[in-house]
């Protein structure tokens, strides 16, 4: 049985994912260059694009990086600035899967980290002047 996973079309016009059997459907046809899917009552249409499935997956942590992806975040293991590229498993080898990051996700990711790294930074900070408290009233 071959399973599919489609869009069901909603009354008021919005969709959600779902997952249909060719064996249930009625027939198949064409509405405004999309594939309909006939299955009773219900109608599905064929997923086509990346933004389609981006708009159902996003909180599942899916993000288009560059329009030619759609990356799970949890999946992602490193970024390389150098060649804007997100990969998903360490070390990163010649033959490591990447997905590519466009520029102005690559821009968002590296201020991100920056300012993720100075709160780091500043929380390290906080740390050791902490443990320099503790010693020096230790010496009294």
């Amino acid at each position: 049985m071959m399973m599919m996973t489609v869009l069901k079309l909603q009354a008021d016009g919005s969709t959600e994912l779902a997952c249909i059997s060719l064996h249930d459907v009625d027939y198949m046809e064409i509405e405004g260059r999309k594939i309909v899917y006939h299955v009773g009552q219900e109608k599905f249409r064929h997923i086509s694009t990346l933004s389609e499935l981006e708009e159902h997956l996003g909180l599942e942590g899916f993000d288009m990086l560059d329009k030619t992806n759609l990356v799970n975040l949890n999946r992602v293991a490193s970024f390389d600035e150098a060649q804007g590229k997100v990969y998903f498993q360490e070390p990163v080898t010649g033959n490591s899967k990447y997905a590519t990051v466009a520029l102005i996700k690559q821009k968002l990711i590296k201020r991100e980290m920056l300012h993720s790294a100075a709160m780091h930074i500043r929380e390290i900070l906080r740390r050791i002047k902490l443990n320099e408290l503790k010693q020096r009233l230790m010496q009294f």
